[in-house]
């Protein structure tokens, strides 16, 4: 176990941590004084001592160099402090202070033990808790709300989802900071801001198309199965991958027909848009899907009063070819994901009928 020791007034201070436990123990004069919890690099201690009176004790672990700074405080002053060695012992003397102690293991046995504790201190400091946590929180929620089975599946859509998000970023250089799952929310990939116009549309698309994939993979296995859980799980994913592809910021559908608009610099790119959207209200409208309906109307209110601040913005534009391209790309695959929920409540498949629900409601 790390620790170190030092003297003062009289009184043998050592301080013991224990990185897989993230327990930290100071003892004075062989006796435990204060005892924390702590998993990063830095710690305080409150000790109250018959003789010294009430004590604060400040630590600063350095693993890298193995290193320990220590800082002793009492009604504001400072009465102490310097930089000691990390050091390895046995259980009966676990810092190496006092009488010494002659061990039967050799140099390189303790030599491996600290070794596994610097390791242990690098993993607990990788690993992000956060995002950890909010992962956990959506399991337990869409497990309450739904079952675990079902809970995971839709977990993997999402987590399927933002990965294509992250996958385009990569493959433009662009900086990521990872994933997060939201409960009640969903997903958020995180990176820098794209450079081009083209490089906003592929990362907001490739998440869909990603989910698109997965969709398509649920459906198949449904088709050749008939298994109910994997109907539901591919009308699911079609329902929430559509969702994103709305045209309202900042919802991937909402990034496209912005990137697509403002790349056209003129009035005649925002007439055309609002006929394509026109186009689409009716489309929707005579097949009652009003949810859809809604968030058109959002969009194209989204799109107008953005107008101005979109064409201030110094990103490289789409060309001519780019704008129609990524037109008809949006539109296919939000055509697909309508099919696939569709054809599946068709089928009469139990559960199935709630996608149509949301998207008539």
């Amino acid at each position: 176990m790390p620790g170190f020791s030092f003297d003062y007034a009289g009184h043998r201070f050592e301080v013991i941590a224990k990185p897989w436990s993230g327990d930290e123990q100071v003892l004075v004069n062989g006796e435990t004084v204060s005892q924390v919890r702590q998993f990063g690099p830095e710690s305080e201690h409150q000790l109250s001592l018959p003789a010294l009176g009430e004590l604060r004790l400040r630590i600063a672990l350095d693993i890298r160099h193995q290193t320990a700074r220590y800082e002793l405080w009492r009604q504001g002053e400072r009465l102490g402090g310097e930089v000691l060695p990390l050091m390895m012992g046995s259980a009966e003397n676990p810092i190496g202070g006092g009488e010494a102690v002659v061990s039967t293991q050799p140099a390189v046995r303790q030599t491996s033990w600290l070794s596994l504790g610097l390791v242990a201190f690098k993993l607990i400091k990788a690993v992000n808790v956060f995002k950890v946590a909010l992962m956990a929180s959506s399991v337990a929620v869409y497990s309450l709300m739904f079952t675990l089975e079902f809970a995971l599946a839709l977990i993997a859509v999402l987590v399927f989802h933002e990965y294509g998000h992250l996958r385009a970023m990569k493959k433009f250089g662009i900086p990521t900071k990872g994933m997060y799952l939201i409960p009640f929310v969903g997903g958020l990939a995180v990176g820098d801001h794209p450079k081009t116009r083209w490089q906003d549309v592929y990362i907001s698309m490739m998440g869909p198309v990603f989910g698109l994939v997965m969709t398509l993979v649920f459906y198949l296995v449904y088709r050749v199965t008939d298994s109910h859980f994997a109907g539901l799980v591919a009308s699911t994913s079609a329902l929430i991958n559509l969702f994103n592809l709305i045209p309202v910021h900042p919802l991937d559908g909402g990034r496209v027909v912005k990137s697509l608009v403002f790349s056209g610099r003129n009035y005649l790119a925002l007439i055309a848009l609002l006929g394509i959207s026109a186009l689409c209200f009716v489309v929707s409208w005579k097949m009652g899907f009003y949810f859809i309906v809604f968030f058109i109307v959002l969009g194209v209110i989204d799109i107008i009063t953005g107008w101005r601040v979109g064409l201030a913005e110094d990103i490289t534009p789409l060309s001519t070819y780019g704008i129609w391209f990524c037109v008809l790309w949006y539109l296919v695959v939000v055509a697909l994901f309508l099919g696939m929920i569709v054809l599946i409540a068709q089928d009469g498949l139990p559960g199935s009928e709630i996608a149509l629900k949301v998207l008539s409601s």
